[in-house]
């Protein structure tokens, strides 16, 4: 996977990106509204939100990578797919900094290192969340 460009580079000359996908569970509350309330730069053209569990192309795609959905979620940029606390990393580098959320998850999340030791505790939050809603894990393949 290649490097995330840094912020001052990006601020200098944003790169236009056509597409970016965000593959989530869309069962997980936080997941949800993690992605429902991302505010995505102007440089960035579409922002597809994609439900792993509702399958799809993007999913199978996703599925043939060596990381199970289960893990975490995954940003498709391009021929490029970032996953887990890469994925958060990326997507607070793409944030715009309007209002409250959007805001903390650039100032949280643009670190690789508390991206890197945050994520982990992100997932073990979806994990609770999930057995409290007495929802199954991602299957492996529809």
């Amino acid at each position: 996977m290649s490097p995330v460009p840094k912020r001052q580079q990006r601020s200098a000359q944003p790169r236009q990106i056509d597409r970016v996908w965000l593959v989530y569970d869309g069962e997980c509350l936080m997941c949800n509204n993690y992605a429902q309330y991302l505010r995505l730069q102007q440089s960035v053209g579409e922002f597809v939100l994609v439900d792993a569990r509702q399958g799809g192309p993007i999913v199978e795609e996703v599925r043939r990578l060596p990381h199970d959905l289960n893990d975490g979620m995954v940003v498709k940029i391009g021929d490029q797919h970032y996953v887990g606390h890469e994925a958060l990393h990326v997507l607070a580098m793409l944030s715009t900094d309007s209002g409250a959320f959007n805001n903390f998850n650039r100032l949280a999340f643009s670190s690789p290192l508390i991206s890197r030791f945050t994520y982990p505790l992100m997932k073990a939050g979806r994990w609770v969340l999930l057995k409290l809603k007495g929802v199954a894990p991602i299957p492996s393949d529809n």
